[in-house]
């Protein structure tokens, strides 16, 4: 019997170590599991970028004569290196084994045709090329994701708010500040040329405090926009013409409640920006700008007046006659 028993015990070893080398011997390898590039498409060829997160709640990005722009946005210009990262992103993007493949787990992933958090389509002009549902997230920087037309479902390296769908948070926000260095600056009360290094003024007398000059300088360069607004302005508070690289560049500023406006000759728009970039910019006038020099003329006029103590000594008409009569 227990011969039997161990014949038995033998037969059955070997058909687990044979099913189980079926079952395994069937499985790729471990390294082969995250070769599968998520994108079934040269990233050249993409053209057009639509996301869309259901509520009326979408954008739209267009590539147009090799820049990408706003098409429902005023025809903006989009931030060019936030498009290509996402894109590069989405190239490099590997897939492994899914984590789900029924009809059901779709509607749990939120990765479904019709309930997605995100769906993102690629397209080469009017042309479909890929699109990706983007759906909960499993953990730290994951992502479950399905591509149309596909049962699987994956989990991905990937960030939901890298695909905003607001138009605001692909603008260029850098699109008003001057292009090259800024070669002049022309304000209501002040007019300046930049000669080498230095600062000059180019009407009036004075000497400009390149500090100060250089910190509006600094603000122009560094300004960024939050948003269009069609609204323009019903009274300029503050115009600046600038030149740089060439060009001549007219900025009008506004506020509307609390709101700060700016708006250029080259935009039919106007654009919000910060409180503390409007104030920097739109406080500066000649006293700022050149009031080292005024000081120091108030002052100089003071100090004569102070320290000039001689005694002024007056002579009446009848004291005059008298000391010329001794005189004489």
């Amino acid at each position: 019997m227990n011969r039997f028993n161990q014949v038995l015990g033998a037969a059955l070893a070997v058909q687990v170590v044979i099913a189980g080398g079926l079952y395994f011997g069937g499985q790729p390898p471990a390294t082969d599991q995250v070769q599968m590039a998520l994108l079934n498409t040269e990233q050249s060829l993409i053209n057009h970028i639509a996301i869309d997160e259901g509520d009326a709640k979408q954008t739209v990005l267009s590539k147009v004569d090799g820049k990408w722009q706003l098409p429902d946005y005023h025809q903006l210009p989009a931030n060019q290196s936030k498009v290509l990262d996402i894109l590069n992103t989405l190239e490099t993007t590997k897939i492994g084994w899914p984590v789900a493949t029924t009809e059901s787990s779709r509607e749990r992933f939120e990765v479904s045709d019709e309930g997605f958090q995100k769906k993102v389509v690629l397209s080469q002009g009017d042309k479909e090329i890929q699109t990706l549902f983007l759906g909960t997230s499993p953990g730290f920087r994951q992502l479950h994701i399905r591509r149309s037309g596909e049962d699987e479902v994956y989990a991905v390296k990937l960030n939901s708010y890298d695909f905003p769908s607001q138009n605001t948070n692909w603008l260029d926000k850098t699109l008003l500040q001057p292009k090259g260095d800024i070669a002049s600056l022309k304000g209501v009360d002040f007019a300046f040329n930049k000669q080498g290094n230095d600062w000059q003024l180019s009407t009036g007398e004075g000497e400009p405090i390149k500090e100060e000059i250089e910190n509006l300088t600094s603000t122009l360069a560094r300004l960024n926009i939050q948003s269009a607004a069609e609204k323009l302005a019903d009274q300029i508070d503050y115009e600046l013409m600038v030149k740089a690289a060439g060009d001549t560049l007219n900025y009008r500023f506004f506020k509307d409640g609390s709101d700060h406006f700016i708006s250029r000759d080259d935009y039919s728009l106007a654009f919000k920006i910060n409180k503390s970039d409007y104030e920097k910019i739109t406080g500066q006038t000649a006293i700022q700008l050149v009031k080292k020099i005024i000081a120091e003329e108030q002052s100089s006029i003071a100090e004569s007046t102070q320290y000039d103590n001689t005694p002024k000594v007056t002579t009446s008409e009848p004291e005059k006659e008298v000391i010329q009569n001794e005189n004489s």
